[in-house]
């Protein structure tokens, strides 16, 4: 018969499933585990959702199938022109981590796009689906500062029509010009006064060696002055003693650095170099005046409850594209700080303005973004991209779960998007007249409208008979195919109208 290593090898089939579809889950065996395919996928419909939960919910009301969801919009693809139905309808899952990629031409609707998909997340008493448990928000927004009266606001602040807390931080050097701004929102009259305009610092006790490099102006591609390495010894020693602490001392840090030795030539560079770390903290936090020290509300803003939404608007003369990239890489450090208290989604709203390839800082920031892209299970973090150019950064492309295309009519946008995601370059490649008819849908797209291209998306169930076992129709991923999606009405006020001139 069986020898030990037999008998022992039996009790191992307990670990073992015959597919994914498995539903019985290891750690609680009478409780049904939904697959993992189908918990995370980004979008679902109304059918497949119906069709899922008569497989997994339980009879004690206990939602396994998407607990948290929104609308998201309805499919064209599926019924005639004008017409809506229950089955149409698009919803994203707000449970699960996921990207979203969305570009298109200036008045197509990719940053109402993205107000939709922010509303899904952060609005808990939302007339458009179900969220028990929002989100807590950051977004990204710097617009080529030429003058107060022609800078664009970030279009997300309207969320605050619905009563979302919006914070607004802003560059200290433009602090007044854009509060104005904000706190006389188009069309939304007093209720503008709820968002609240600080000018950014950043918190002392949070400062890290990563931090210090990129404000000082350090970068890993350069090498760096022979100050710099006696600054570099004195971070790392710092680290060495400061292990298990969450703060840095940077007062012990001025302290260790005036007892060093300089040649009389590199005092003055060093100097301008601290000068310019210090300026991004609160006027007296480094130099705290005598007497009992004044309440602070730098730690306070970098605090993110769920259900509210921070805005990073560095639109200012004095910021250009390559300080707002390196600013925001700190930022979206500090907002993934305490993520286990709440999950996070971070947008860049007009990311073309900003993110490009050729600036160390921004292919810095590129770099955190695809991490925390590649890593969004186990930070809890969604991530949304909009912009109008898609060829800012093509990795970003490869990765992100979901990319929505709005409408353009560049033929080098076609060429680079179709090379980087699943359904374009599949019903393209070989078939040029396959490719013309992809690339006209894109031209003729109304505002609004996109095409989605989600190979996880659970839109449509077959009701065929079934060959893995299980009960009730098979639910058929988006895969290689895309629809075309019209993005619903905003919750909130839409601050992205088109001005006409009557």
């Amino acid at each position: 018969m069986f020898n030990d290593f037999g008998i022992e090898s039996l009790k191992h089939f307990l670990f073992l499933t015959l597919d994914d579809d498995d539903k019985q889950s290891s750690a609680v065996p009478d409780k049904p585990q939904l697959p993992e395919e189908i918990a995370a996928a980004p979008l679902f419909s109304v059918s497949v959702r119906s069709s899922l939960a008569k497989q997994y919910d339980q009879a004690d009301g206990d939602q396994l199938v998407f607990p948290q969801y929104a609308l998201l919009g309805h499919r064209k693809d599926t019924l005639a022109a004008g017409q809506v139905s229950l089955g149409s309808l698009v919803y994203s899952n707000t449970a699960a981590p996921w990207s979203a990629f969305i570009c298109g031409s200036q008045g197509s609707g990719k940053s109402h796009s993205l107000s939709c998909l922010l509303e899904n997340c952060l609005l808990q008493n939302t007339p458009v689906g179900k969220v028990s448990a929002p989100l807590a928000g950051m977004v990204f927004h710097c617009d080529n500062f030429s003058a107060h009266s022609s800078s664009q606001i970030c279009e997300a602040a309207y969320l605050c029509s619905a009563g979302i807390p919006v914070r607004v931080l802003v560059s200290p050097t433009n602090y007044l010009a854009m509060r104005n701004a904000y706190c006389n929102l188009p069309g939304l009259e007093n209720v503008a006064k709820r968002i609240s305009v600080e000018p950014m610092y950043l918190p002392l006790k949070d400062l890290n060696v990563a931090m210090m490099k990129a404000l000082m102006g350090l970068s890993d591609e350069t090498s760096p002055p022979l100050y710099m390495e006696v600054v570099m010894k004195i971070l790392r020693q710092m680290a060495l003693d400061n292990q298990g602490r969450d703060t840095f001392d940077y007062k012990r840090f001025r302290k260790n650095l005036d007892a060093e030795s300089f040649l009389k030539g590199q005092n003055l560079p060093l100097q301008m170099r601290l000068d310019v770390l210090e300026s991004f903290f609160e006027p007296g936090a480094v130099k705290p005046e005598k007497g009992p020290r004044r309440s602070s509300r730098t730690d306070e803003m970098w605090n993110f409850e769920p259900g509210t939404l921070t805005i990073v608007d560095l639109s200012c003369p004095f910021v250009g594209p390559n300080d707002a990239c390196a600013l925001f890489n700190i930022c979206t450090s500090l907002f993934l700080k305490d993520r286990h208290k709440t999950g996070r989604v971070l947008a860049l709203d007009e990311a073309h303005k900003f993110l490009t390839e050729t600036s160390p800082e921004a292919v810095t920031l590129t770099n955190t973004l695809l991490s925390v892209v590649r890593q969004q299970r186990h930070l809890a973090t969604r991530v949304l991209i909009a912009t109008q150019e898609p060829t800012i950064s093509p990795k970003l492309l490869d990765l992100c779960n979901l990319t929505m295309i709005h409408r353009f009519t560049s033929p080098a946008w076609f060429k680079s998007i179709k090379a980087h995601i699943a359904g374009a370059c599949d019903k393209a490649e070989g078939h040029e007249s396959t490719e013309r008819d992809l690339f006209g849908k894109i031209v003729r797209l109304k505002t609004g409208e996109a095409l989605v291209f989600c190979p996880t998306a659970l839109l449509e169930s077959s009701h065929s008979e079934r060959t893995d076992g299980h009960e009730g129709p098979e639910v058929i991923p988006l895969g290689a195919g895309y629809a075309h999606l019209r993005v619903r009405k905003r919750v909130t006020a839409d601050g992205g109208r088109s001005i006409i001139t009557q």
